[in-house]
């Protein structure tokens, strides 16, 4: 099956959206693109902006990046965050003077300080997802059944889109 981006106008349907002339020859207009590229994005951030207080969006990508690697280290943080180790431990140091992480040396190498979640980092990451979860929900009744099934059934083409590992 092939799926082409290309920037002439091909056909489309009432939505908007392109209508293939055959399922081995969808081309994705350059329109198409940007419409998808811009409502991930905005979806993206509305849902990270349902934090009714306290932690900015780097403090919150940083706890949750904690959470999915812990015990990790600020080394490793920095690199999966994609920011400098001296951004990431001033953040760091926030989220210790917030109760919400835990600093222990490491008793394989001595030099190195693992970080973890504490009970109440925890209670903080739950706290988030539950807005977040409520949001959404709020805004999914506001769909059709055909509008909510079509969401759904292109979940897991959205979660192959964010895969690395797929080509």
């Amino acid at each position: 099956m092939g799926y082409h981006y290309s920037q002439r106008n091909p056909s489309t349907s009432g939505s908007g959206m392109t209508t293939a002339a055959s399922p081995g020859d969808i081309h994705v207009s350059h329109e198409e693109l940007t419409r998808l590229r811009m409502a991930l994005g905005r979806l993206g951030r509305v849902l990270r902006q349902q934090n009714d207080e306290g932690l900015s969006y780097a403090l919150i990508s940083l706890l949750f990046n904690v959470a999915r690697n812990q015990p990790t280290t600020a080394g490793d943080l920095a690199v999966s965050e994609g920011v400098s180790p001296p951004s990431v431990t001033r953040s760091l140091n926030r989220l210790f003077e917030l109760g919400l992480i835990s600093r222990e040396q490491d008793s394989v190498d001595r030099r190195a300080t693992l970080i973890r979640l504490t009970n109440a980092g925890m209670l903080e990451r739950a706290r988030i997802l539950r807005s977040r979860e409520v949001w959404l929900s709020g805004h999914l009744d506001r769909l059709s059944p055909d509008e909510l099934t079509a969401l759904l059934n292109a979940v897991p083409v959205l979660e192959r889109l964010c895969d690395p590992e797929t080509p």
